[in-house]
């Protein structure tokens, strides 16, 4: 499981806090500044040689004169004899960090075949990974121990690190309401003129659908054609709860066929909420290992812990097998399985805040319409709305940040876009896909059964497709599927001794 693709995921992925010098570093340079440097690519035995380039670009776009940071990125280049438009990866997240994600050896092929047909180019986006400044925050307090057993808990501990955070960030001079998805596309532009380049072409996962769609709606001139998978349109980053609803009813049946576990969890909607009943007045306890200090700690779990935790995995393919058991061991008191996923959490957590991903998401925000279907939804969702948490409420500490309505509009476009969706993934459902290209001229939606969030991008035959869509070939008539999940045998009671 790849847990910076997962939305809701509060993830610090590196820690450097040099950032105030490489801030100070990059505000003596003007904009549009480019610079290269040999680097490699590596995952397991494999290496690819690129280069690392670093651009100088505005931290807000409507401010000529105002202060520059600067935008990482990996060229990677086109094995073919006529390379055509060069193709810029958009990770997910918001927050997730490309050059680092090419380690992972399905997403190292998927960028070593993508060579094919043009240059290759990994980008950090602002405020990400390599480039400066790192929109990160340090905190040295650990977290408190009931983090995960009620919704205020979690909001309180996340609401003053948001605070520090955001004054820490202020007093280093960051404009923080420049890190939206609307600046974000903006270079991306950059990035295309920098490079020399008539027109780009976007291969873009999960959130970075939702920037490439901002720039196809900025910039769709000079988008020779896009590929989205996992697509969040421009009024879909606030989740329905219903989705999840779905999500649970339709692995229900599949879970009950299961050779292995469907005699023991024979309706697994009906056995998630027996478990949502028992944790409203009986919280369990768990134990894990604190990574920061390396001692064990015991965590207090309620019902919002673990419908949190069911939110941000029950979508990812890898996962998905996990949750019969899950829930079968909570049933009988026998906190094993949850304590691997709350421990991940736990640690993913305590280091600190992920500013831009929770600015961008603010930023992006969504109608008021759409607010009122979550809230009729949640009353009911056997997931109610921890798939939004903490959102909006998180906003008082950054300053309510908020695009409009205006960019939460559907974007009408004649770019060739593919849009490739799975049936299981709930982070990025395909009925998304289908709202979004209503009003896209030459677009093609493959569904893929079976798949969930993480399945698509690195399995071998979504890249040779996507591939050939970016040679020009019809791919419309194209069907691909996964096998039905293999689910993961419920342990036997722990014996008592």
């Amino acid at each position: 499981m790849r847990s910076i693709h997962q939305l809701a995921a509060i993830s610090i992925l590196t820690l450097h806090l040099s950032i105030g010098v490489s801030a100070q570093k990059s505000e003596i340079r003007k904009p549009g500044e480019l610079t290269f440097k040999p680097t490699t690519l590596r995952s397991g035995n494999e290496s690819i040689a690129g280069e690392l380039g670093r651009l100088t670009v505005l931290e807000n776009h409507q401010k000529p004169d105002g202060r520059v940071i600067e935008l990482a990125f990996v060229r990677l280049k086109s094995t073919s004899d006529h390379p055509g438009p060069p193709v810029v990866y958009l990770e997910g997240g918001p927050g997730g960090d490309p050059i680092a994600s090419a380690a992972d050896p399905g997403y190292f092929q998927a960028f070593s075949r993508l060579r094919e047909v043009g240059d290759v180019i990994l980008l950090d986006q602002r405020g990400v990974g390599q480039s400066q400044p790192q929109l990160v925050w340090r905190a040295f307090d650990p977290l408190p121990h009931d983090i995960f057993e009620s919704p205020e808990a979690m909001l309180k501990s996340m609401m003053e690190r948001s605070r520090k955070a955001a004054a820490y960030w202020r007093e280093k001079g960051a404009e923080l309401s420049a890190y939206n998805t609307q600046q974000s596309a903006d270079d991306v532009d950059d990035l295309r003129k920098a490079l020399g380049a008539e027109k780009i072409r976007l291969f873009c996962f999960s959130y970075g659908t939702h920037l490439g769609l901002t720039v196809i709606n900025r910039h769709g001139a000079n988008i020779e054609s896009a590929i989205c998978i996992g697509s969040v349109g421009p009024d879909h980053m606030r989740k329905l709860p219903s989705t999840y609803d779905r999500q649970i009813r339709q692995l229900t049946p599949l879970i009950a066929a299961d050779p292995t576990v469907g005699a023991q969890v024979p309706d697994f909607e009906a056995l998630v909420k027996r478990v949502f009943k028992q944790l409203e007045s009986n919280p369990v306890a768990v134990k894990i290992i604190n990574r920061r200090t390396g001692k064990p700690i015991e965590l207090k779990v309620g019902k919002f812990g673990v419908q949190w935790i069911t939110f941000i995995d029950i979508g990812d393919g890898s996962d998905i097998p996990v949750f019969p058991a899950l829930y079968a061991t909570l049933e009988r008191g026998d906190t094993r399985i949850l304590a691997q996923f709350v421990e991940k959490r736990f640690n993913q957590l305590d280091p600190g805040i992920n500013p831009m991903m929770l600015i961008m998401r603010l930023a992006s925000g969504a109608t008021a319409e759409r607010d009122r279907r979550i809230a009729g939804e949640a009353e009911h969702g056997v997931l109610g709305n921890v798939m939004n948490f903490p959102f909006p409420e998180i906003g008082e500490a950054w300053g309510r940040p908020d695009l409009g309505d205006d960019f939460r509009k559907p974007i009408h476009s004649n770019v060739p876009t593919l849009f490739i969706s799975g049936s299981l993934d709930s982070n990025a459902p395909p009925f998304q896909a289908d709202e979004i290209r209503r009003t896209f001229k030459k677009s093609v939606h493959l569904m893929i059964p079976n798949a969930g969030h993480e399945d698509m991008l690195i399995n071998s035959d979504v890249q040779k497709l996507a591939i050939d869509f970016f040679r020009g070939k019809d791919i419309s008539k194209m069907k691909l599927s996964l096998p039905v999940p293999t689910f993961l045998s419920i342990p036997p009671p722990v014996a008592v001794r």
